[in-house]
């Protein structure tokens, strides 16, 4: 069986194109499998002031808890602004995005945030 051009070409342009998504960061692991230090793909939920985020199973809260009072970057994408979590040690991740990091802090046995936003 043979195939038209057309039909090769656009199952070459279809695996380009699934090759081309996978690359950059690694997407967001399982908690087990979270390597310190490494940077993960992630979409930051920001509509609220990005004060709490949902990373690899586990609950965090942004650090310090006086940023609280800060919101999200005026160059964030509103609600979501993809970026990077890199956990920096077994109680700490920064999300970086657009030249914009903000910390945070594990929130240990949490089930669910803090705050719903509406």
């Amino acid at each position: 069986m043979t195939c038209s051009p057309v039909t090769r070409w656009s199952c070459i342009a279809t695996l380009l194109a699934f090759c081309v998504t996978g690359c950059g960061a690694p997407t967001e692991p399982s908690p087990e499998e979270v390597e310190i230090g490494t940077a993960y793909s992630y979409e930051m939920y920001t509509h609220c002031g990005a004060l709490e985020a949902k990373f690899a199973g586990e609950y965090w809260e942004v650090d310090p808890p006086h940023a609280r009072q800060t919101n999200s970057s005026t160059s964030w994408d509103d609600p979501y602004q993809e970026g990077t979590m890199t956990r920096l040690s077994e109680t700490a991740a920064v999300f970086e995005a657009e030249g914009t990091q903000k910390h945070f802090r594990l929130r240990p046995e949490a089930e669910g945030f803090l705050q719903i936003c509406s």
